[in-house]
């Protein structure tokens, strides 16, 4: 997750570090429509979770089911909710806060479901400290392979970052970066390389900037090289961790994923 601090504070509010920000944001529940579907989010009693926060979101679904043979199978509408687990990290880190969202075929995309609820906290709260945005968290090696593969061939590179939270080195190009955020105002920077004839991908700035992209879930890199469909996209490259439906005692997701937080959140 990257936060960027809004540049008017509210007069009426206590002002909160990241942390509280997070903790508060995920606090309520909040109803959101995406993809023409209805989503409510609720979190669970931060007193069983803590220090992480972790909460559910869900979706009413509609199927045809069936009754039994002496009812002669009739079909009957049967409505459920199916809900993913949601596990968020707050506090300060180097490699930042993070968030995971179980993925679940009946709710949807994790990539694509939490910034819309993200959007959905922030239109629940009457003012908004941090504007925040969210990147999966994807490996970066695949994106190296790729290159390696496709050397003297690759012709245009795209990396995509939000200036906040990124860069906490002090060299030419770090300050560089922190002047487009304190000077322009950016939120987001866009880094483009193109050459028809070939490009040099393996530079210490490209390197640099993929990997923060990357690696630190700030950002994300397109890339084409020549030959059909042989583009590169850091969005089908995300980190996943397998979440078992049922362990030995027989508890379901919910359970294991608060059991699971460091390891959901690459903390171990």
């Amino acid at each position: 997750m990257s936060l960027r601090t809004r540049e008017q504070p509210s007069m009426f509010e206590v002002p909160m570090n990241r942390e509280g920000w997070i903790r508060h944001l995920f606090s309520s529940q909040v109803e959101f429509t995406h993809h023409g579907a209805t989503f409510v989010y609720i979190p669970l009693d931060p007193k069983t979770t803590f220090p992480n926060i972790v909460g559910k979101i869900g979706r009413q679904t509609l199927e045809i089911a069936n009754r039994p043979p002496h009812e002669g199978y009739a079909e009957y509408l049967l409505e459920a909710w199916k809900a993913a687990v949601l596990v968020v990290d707050p506090t300060e880190h180097a490699d930042g806060q993070k968030l995971a969202l179980q993925q679940h075929g009946d709710v949807g995309k994790p990539s694509s479901l939490a910034p819309r609820l993200l959007k959905a906290l922030e239109a629940n709260q009457e003012w908004v400290q941090f504007l925040a945005s969210v990147h999966p968290i994807t490996n970066a090696e695949a994106f190296w392979d790729w290159v390696k593969k496709n050397e003297g061939k690759i012709t245009k590179i795209r990396i995509e970052l939000e200036v906040p939270n990124m860069f906490g080195g002090d060299d030419e190009y770090d300050r560089e970066m922190k002047q487009f955020r304190e000077r322009e105002k950016a939120q987001r920077v866009a880094i483009e390389v193109e050459n028809p004839d070939g490009i040099n991908a393996e530079t210490d700035r490209i390197r640099y900037t993929a990997d923060k992209a990357m690696a630190k879930g700030t950002g994300r890199i397109k890339a084409k090289a020549k030959g059909k469909n042989n583009n590169f996209t850091s969005q089908s490259q995300q980190e996943s961790v397998k979440i078992p439906k049922t362990d030995e005692r027989g508890d379901g997701p919910l359970t294991i994923a608060k059991s699971m937080a460091n390891k959901l959140l690459g903390r171990e």
